[in-house]
């Protein structure tokens, strides 16, 4: 059976329009937070307990339990209890995925208290959608089950973040601080909320990123992917010594996972062109390559077409290969990434 194809987009809409009900004081009886980025409930939790209730209210009427200390008919009793002093009592639970046995929660779906706002957060979980209880969830609550951001997404997703904050990043900046983060949202909004308290002004450059997480904008992986498809031999090698000689901040498996990324990126462009007949800035937009990073990508795909960007990506396997089994014998990580990189520029 074809795997179902998941609609990223659809669930930001969805997670969107709930945030901008809860500003709006329009609440949901039961939200239902589930899913592999635990970002999202973060942010749902923090509006809800900011919006619902006044800080007098929360008193009396604001509970937190957690899934493994609880059981569903004792956070049914909780959310049976009335309101005091407020028209409405927020109940949140973390860690719901630990609580044993979710089928109680079916009495209080058929008759859910008016007065309550119920939160069921499922950290780094997704519930499985055959069950009775999901679906009886399904027609009575808000369910909004996260996904992991994708690796090209993760500079325009630090773009937008820093501008609500009202900061600007430059393109090098916002790349040179995912291949620092990765694509985990709470890391990169840490990252991003400790800059705007060490720069100077409302744009934060590269030179930021570097003096504040430690990454070298001269030597880092997507340097190193730009000197490649630049045919830099020089600099590509520069770069590859001292990544060797600092493998422990320069790990090859983070230089590989670096460097995947990019030429499936590359791949996707030119994949777009081959097979759509699409003009290169037309398929640089939709692979999420914008602004400056265009012209770097137009010459990369000029120095390497189709096939060999297949070739590289398949070099790139073999090496991953051979780093983790025995194959490489008494080669270092410095080592097997020399013998890449010059098989990629032979």
């Amino acid at each position: 059976m074809a795997k179902k194809r998941i609609d990223k987009d659809a669930f930001v809409s969805k997670f969107e329009q709930a945030v901008e009900e809860i500003k709006n004081g329009k609440f949901q009886p039961i939200y239902l937070l589930c899913g592999e980025e635990p970002y999202y409930s973060d942010v749902i939790i923090k509006l809800l307990s900011d919006n619902v209730l006044t800080e007098q209210e929360k008193d009396f009427n604001y509970t937190v339990v957690y899934g493994n200390e609880t059981d569903a008919p004792q956070i049914i009793s909780l959310c049976r209890r009335y309101p005091v002093w407020a028209s409405k009592q927020l109940i949140i639970v973390k860690e719901a995925q630990h609580i044993s046995n979710l089928a109680p929660f079916q009495y209080y779906l058929d008759s859910i208290a008016a007065d309550t706002v119920l939160v069921l957060s499922f950290t780094g979980k997704t519930l499985d959608k055959r069950t009775a209880i999901y679906k009886e969830f399904e027609k009575k609550a808000l369910i909004l089950e996260s996904y992991p951001l994708d690796e090209w997404k993760a500079p325009s997703w630090i773009k937008k973040y820093a501008a609500s904050l009202g900061y600007s990043i430059t393109d090098g900046a916002a790349e040179l601080l995912s291949q620092s983060t990765g694509v985990e949202l709470r890391k990169i909004v840490l990252e991003i909320d400790k800059l705007t308290k060490g720069v100077a002004n409302k744009t934060i450059t590269e030179k930021d990123v570097e003096d504040n997480t430690g990454i070298s904008r001269d030597y880092n992986p997507f340097e190193l992917c730009k000197a490649i498809v630049y045919k830099e031999r020089e600099k590509s090698f520069s770069i590859a010594r001292v990544f060797a000689n600092n493998s422990k901040k320069y790990p090859l498996i983070k230089t590989l996972g670096a460097m995947f990324y990019y030429f499936n990126q590359l791949l996707n462009i030119e994949a777009l062109m081959e097979n759509n007949r699409i003009a290169f800035p037309v398929a640089a937009m939709q692979s999420g390559v914008f602004g400056t990073r265009q012209k770097e990508f137009e010459i990369a795909a000029r120095n390497f077409p189709l096939y060999k960007t297949m070739r590289v990506i398949s070099y790139m396997r073999d090496c991953d290969a051979k780093s983790k089994g025995n194959e490489r014998g008494t080669a270092s990580e410095g080592d097997l990434l020399n013998e890449l990189i010059a098989k990629i520029l032979v």
